[in-house]
């Protein structure tokens, strides 16, 4: 990897002019829009085969199409106790160097969330017994390279964050804003949201903002276009009153709070989760233990722009197979994976993932995981960390 992207602090950030002499008979626009479609795996195996594929690992422009063409789910970050354990990649063409990971396990890093292929990682570092130094570093694990960001304004603890990314006129995604949300613990419960803006380099928000009265899902944010949501994790406690999804207009910086439908049955073992569906809409999740089925919910709004939930698909467990035992699922996500749309679960120690346009089931084995894991959706790409972005290797 040191070898393939050695010169990756010296990234052409406007792009560059021509891919080198080359007996290729395609013009360099249109040999760089079809390599752009390559899983980052499938291009790192292209670097040594002529300078032209090397020049391109240094094309910011080519980075980010790649990374827009490749930028659906291509398995999960899986951690305990915001300590790494894996990466369970579920797509065969996505592929991350081993070697590249062992940052990410340092105790003293928390995860906070991944998006676009980069992972965004809270570090804190002790100065004495008392005084601490908190960062948040933007990895990619693909390409072996990190970036940081100013420090957060306040006392940072553990959170999570969502990314907005920006489109930079031609389609390709390219600066972002980085929601970064903690909340406190008690009998009453506050979220300290920060917002902070590549282009400005700088954290432009730093409020106290009114998410409701239960504590929230952090790990697991959504984001439609401007908006941001999360799904309140009280759903999990044995009180289980008045769940809802509360949204963050980034933009507006402004909050509403979305009931769950009341048609979805809630349990003590039932399980709720939100996504985003195809690329634009948000979906509910949810898998009621007792009838075994997992129900799929979609937000709209109505005429006067009142949200409302529509149920799209109902698909029970012994639809997938399932027969005979109870099943126990203790976590359900929906994710797009290129064309196809997977519900991914997971048990005690096993993930299968079901895809709902052809109910095909796949199942792999998790064991020697710790109890309960949590997965933070990865994506598999060349996305840059920043313009000031670092090799690990070379640290």
């Amino acid at each position: 990897m040191v070898d393939m992207l050695k010169n990756t602090r010296s990234i052409d950030l406007i792009g560059l002019k021509k891919l080198g002499s080359r007996s290729c008979p395609l013009p360099d626009d249109v040999l760089k829009e079809i390599i752009s479609y390559l899983p980052a795996k499938a291009f790192f195996k292209l670097l040594h085969v002529c300078k032209t594929f090397r020049q391109l690992s240094l094309d910011s422009h080519f980075l980010l199409s790649q990374s827009y063409h490749n930028k659906t789910i291509s398995g999960f970050i899986v951690h305990n106790g915001n300590i790494l354990k894996s990466i369970i990649l579920i797509d065969p063409n996505a592929g991350v160097p081993s070697s590249s990971l062992e940052f990410i396990a340092d105790m003293e890093s928390i995860i906070l969330g991944s998006a676009g292929g980069l992972v965004f990682v809270l570090n804190h570092k002790y100065e004495g017994f008392d005084a601490t130094t908190t960062s948040i570093c933007v990895y990619n694990p693909a390409r072996g390279t990190r970036c940081w960001l100013p420090s957060p304004p306040g006392e940072c603890t553990p959170g999570g964050v969502a990314v907005r990314f920006m489109n930079d006129g031609d389609g390709v995604m390219k600066d972002y804003k980085l929601v970064y949300l903690t909340q406190t613990w008690g009998l009453n419960i506050s979220h300290h949201c920060r917002v902070y803006d590549s282009v400005a380099r700088a954290w432009t928000m730093d409020k106290e903002l009114d998410f409701g009265h239960q504590q929230l899902d952090l790990e697991d944010p959504v984001v439609c276009d401007n908006a941001v949501f999360w799904l309140s994790s009280d759903l999990k406690s044995y009180a289980r009153i008045g769940p809802y999804v509360v949204t963050f207009d980034v933009r507006e910086e402004r909050t509403q709070i979305i009931p769950l439908p009341s048609e979805a049955a809630i349990d003590f073992f039932a399980i709720f989760g939100i996504a985003k569906w195809e690329g634009k809409s948000l979906c509910l999740i949810h898998y009621s233990s007792f009838a075994g089925v997992i129900d799929l919910w979609l937000l709209k709004k109505t005429s006067d722009s009142v949200p409302e939930w529509v149920k799209m698909h109902e698909i029970s467990l012994a639809q997938m197979g399932f027969t005979g035992e109870p099943f126990f699922v203790n976590y359900v996500k929906l994710i797009e994976v290129a064309t196809t749309t997977l519900l991914v679960f997971t048990t005690y120690d096993s993930m299968y993932s079901y895809n709902i346009k052809d109910g095909e089931l796949n199942w792999q084995d998790c064991w020697g995981f710790a109890y309960s894991p949590k997965f933070i959706p990865y994506s598999n790409t060349l996305r840059p960390c920043g313009d000031q972005e670092e090799l690990l290797e070379a640290i």
